[in-house]
């Protein structure tokens, strides 16, 4: 028996508190700095999308796997800041090889990370 749900999904069903995206993408980086790439995408929709400092854009969860193949070593990152204004979150962590620093603005929807971009800041 295949059933059909035929109801319609209401704003309050997408939308995610301040509270709840900031503590989305701190597990992400979380997992990240400890080298748990599974983790970290299992919090990542299927479809989104990844823009890195350079404009290239990571389109799908394979894609975006690929893209932070780089941070998968324990420890490669630390999450310096975390802010929140509803769905959006911007950070700045810095990685500890290349000593670089980023800023990313990251949308959360549905329980997801659905789009990053980010910018090298030093």
């Amino acid at each position: 028996m295949t059933s059909v749900w035929t109801g319609t999904m209401n704003e309050s069903d997408t939308k995610v508190s301040s509270k709840e995206a900031a503590a989305l993408v701190s597990a992400f980086y979380e997992s990240l700095a400890r080298g748990r790439m599974v983790d970290a995408l299992d919090l990542v929709a299927t479809d989104a999308v990844l823009r890195d400092e350079s404009g290239n854009e990571s389109r799908g969860i394979g894609a975006i796997a690929r893209s932070l193949l780089p941070y998968r070593e324990p420890n490669e990152i630390a999450l310096e800041r975390i802010e929140s204004t509803g769905p959006d979150v911007h950070v700045q962590f810095r990685t500890k090889k290349r000593a670089r620093r980023y800023r990313g603005s990251i949308s959360v929807d549905r329980g997801r990370i659905r789009s990053v971009r980010l910018e090298r800041t030093s």
